[in-house]
């Protein structure tokens, strides 16, 4: 979710999986990994995870990492890399923004109140919110699978994004983030195409709060992270952590500064703007990969391949409710305020990875997803039957 650029959903995008079959077993000896090399034990491969972290730093250009990766439920690795702030280490203990990494979350309140008859998926918008365009063609399944050809607020919204870069700690609300996106014109006719808007989520968000009554950061604490045991998840659209936080550097003023406390308010809808601990994200990725909160049959339904056919996207890379399925990978990679990041889950090998990446001056107006090139190359070792590339790698 970068403010002014589709950085994101274009390194999504440019995903292409290696289609593999996963055995159910690795045919390791107990207590090793089966990685690209064969099979190590789990020292070993921590080891050569994190000299890949150290090396790939300065090749980027990042000045901080946070890595964590589960096999199971047990760490395999749990480290930062570089620094905060100067003289201060990055440490997995502090918070981020995590972005649309919170967008799972709102799409298991959505299929919660399905599982309970309160709402289809297949609903007209018209039933709960008419006063948004096209809302008698637009379904609840088209806004989260972001099919339904709305804009955007931010990206492509040029007069929106100086308003923005003006005043980075103005506080907006969803209302006000609403009305910048409709000044664009609609990507396409509803459920025509696959147009990443943050907008999607924001009506989402009211729509839920209309059904229940209640409002979505409640509904988050009370039906997602507190059940999960996220405890270290805030829910605020103000620029204050909830502890200390690893410090974000951006250039896109035109000036390399710290970006850590600008206002977070504008990046999605109510209830989802989120900063977390990277022991939470994994957490909550495995929980909710796992189909955690929700039935078996909503959780087919969360994965289902709906994009398939819409641009590049195939049966190995596509996008469904709120969530980016890549040759079996189930794949967040928010992009905000200085901050990259992503998180991923493999059922296959029930393995959960998290990252964020803070940048280097030489970095901090570049648009690629640093976090995300980490996944791919972490994935190509750890996950040697499901690899993400990019094209034009080997």
């Amino acid at each position: 979710m970068r403010s002014w650029s589709k950085a994101a959903i274009v390194a999504l995008l440019a995903w292409a999986a290696v289609a593999g079959s996963a055995s159910a077993a690795s045919g390791c000896p107990e207590g090793q990994l089966k990685v690209s090399s064969g099979c190590v034990s789990r020292e070993g491969a921590r080891h050569h995870i994190e000299a890949m972290v150290r090396e790939a730093m300065p090749e980027l250009g990042l000045r901080a990492t946070i890595m964590r990766v589960d096999t199971g439920e047990a760490p395999l690795v749990n480290a930062g890399f570089g620094n905060s702030m100067k003289g201060r280490p990055a440490s997995p203990k502090m918070y981020f923004r995590i972005g649309s990494i919170a967008i799972p979350y709102l799409i298991n309140l959505l299929l919660q109140l399905e599982d309970e008859g309160k709402l289809s998926l297949n609903d007209k918008l018209a039933k709960y919110r008419p006063n948004f365009p096209e809302a008698n063609e637009v379904t609840l399944r088209m806004l989260a699978s972001v099919t339904s050809g709305y804009p955007d607020w931010v990206q492509g919204n040029e007069p929106f994004q100086k308003v923005l870069l003006e005043n980075p700690f103005r506080q907006w609300s969803s209302n006000e983030l609403l009305h910048w996106a409709f000044t664009e014109q609609p990507a396409c006719a509803p459920g025509t195409c696959f147009h990443y808007a943050h907008t999607n989520f924001a009506i989402l968000s009211q729509v839920i709060s209309k059904v229940t009554g209640q409002p979505i950061s409640k509904l988050m604490r009370e039906r997602v992270l507190g059940p999960l045991g996220l405890d270290h998840t805030q829910v605020s659209r103000y620029p204050a952590m909830p502890g200390e936080a690893l410090h974000s550097y951006t250039g896109e003023r035109g000036v390399y500064e710290d970006s850590t406390f600008w206002s977070p308010s504008w990046t999605i809808g109510d209830g989802t703007v989120m900063a977390a601990t990277m022991g939470d994200v994994v957490r909550g990725a495995r929980e909710l990969g796992r189909g955690a909160l929700i039935s078996a049959r909503a959780n087919r339904e969360r994965l289902a391949p709906l994009t398939v056919g819409m641009g590049v996207f195939t049966k190995q890379i596509y996008y469904s409710l709120g969530i980016s399925v890549a040759n079996g990978w189930q794949i967040q990679n928010p992009f905000l305020n200085g901050y990259t990041g992503a998180s991923a889950y493999l059922p296959a090998q029930d393995t959960t990875v998290g990252i964020v990446t803070t940048q280097l001056p030489r970095s901090s107006t570049s648009s690629t997803d640093f976090a995300t090139v980490l996944l791919a190359r972490l994935s190509a070792y750890l996950s040697p039957s499901h690899p993400i590339r990019f094209p034009g790698e080997r």
